[in-house]
């Protein structure tokens, strides 16, 4: 999988604003994809979390998006995080109801696939439902102090 993904290094490596991070799982698994906003509006859109097809219906998935929001909220404290995703992916859906995203917008047939265009979701969290659904039992990091900056 990483020969294929040459091209998306590349391309990742120019954006300044631009992350890619590695799935492990013994081994690479997949790979997530985003943009930080800007300085001056703080947060976060993950554009594409893949997982290779051989480790699919394994948990890896959900698993890293738990790992990478996270970073995102607890660590780098950032007050909200996007995520783009096909509407024909059933799994990249439930993923993020599962997390707590709401759809905040939606494009029509932005994406050619299979002979057809397919829609985008556009799903929004801010760093309150974040903690409401997942602070009680998936914090990794402690809490910032009241007086600390960003």
């Amino acid at each position: 999988m990483p020969a294929t993904w040459k091209e998306r290094f590349k391309e990742t490596a120019k954006d300044k604003m631009g992350v890619l991070w590695s799935i492990d799982a013994d081994g690479l698994v997949g790979f997530a994809v985003g943009n930080f906003w800007s300085v001056t509006e703080p947060g976060f859109t993950v554009r594409q979390l893949v997982i290779g097809p051989d480790e699919w219906r394994k948990g890896y998935g959900f698993d890293a998006a738990l790992a990478l929001h996270r970073y995102l909220f607890d660590y780098l404290n950032l007050p909200r995080v996007g995520v783009e995703i096909r509407a024909d992916n059933t799994a990249a859906v439930r993923i993020g109801e599962r997390l707590g995203y709401v759809e905040y917008a939606r494009g029509h047939e932005v994406h050619y696939r299979d002979g057809g265009y397919v829609d985008e979701i556009q799903l929004f969290m801010d760093k309150d439902a974040w903690y409401e659904r997942w602070g009680a039992t998936e914090r990794e990091y402690p809490p910032l102090p009241t007086d600390a900056t960003r």
